[in-house]
């Protein structure tokens, strides 16, 4: 009977602090994150030369690097949203087929892409014809 009581309480201890101990209690000083400024700059840099030559998909993963490499860089995030938005937007214009496929809007190619429109052909002004009621009805 003691050997039960002696066994039941020290169940109940063991299960008492799992449930109340921290799971991953830190045995010494947890290693920290150390962000990679050079790397992140370096990603940066190599971001805006992509999308500066409008390939959007290669900037975004440049400076999705870059936001890896140091998370807390405004400037990273900043020009990763601004990169998903365009590979976004050039996918849905290429989809949709509208003007030409295949070819960025966006960027360089669009002062390219766009042509002035020819002018247009003098036309002969013709005359109007004079509105006339033949027939009342009477409102």
């Amino acid at each position: 009977m003691k050997t039960r009581a002696l066994y039941f309480t020290l169940m109940a201890v063991i299960l008492s602090s799992s449930v109340f101990l921290p799971p991953h209690a830190p045995a010494g000083e947890a290693p920290s994150f150390v962000p990679d400024k050079a790397l992140c700059a370096q990603m940066i840099r190599f971001g805006k030369q992509s999308y500066q030559r409008g390939k959007f998909l290669d900037a975004k993963e440049f400076f999705r690097r870059a936001v890896q490499a140091d998370p807390a860089s405004l400037v990273a995030w900043r020009y990763y949203d601004m990169s998903v938005i365009s590979a976004l937007a050039e996918k849905v214009n290429k989809d949709a087929g509208l003007l030409a496929p295949d070819v960025s809007l966006q960027g360089p190619a669009q002062a390219k892409a766009a042509a002035p429109p020819p002018p247009a052909a003098k036309s002969v002004p013709q005359k109007k014809e004079k509105f006339v009621i033949e027939e009342d009805e009477g409102c």
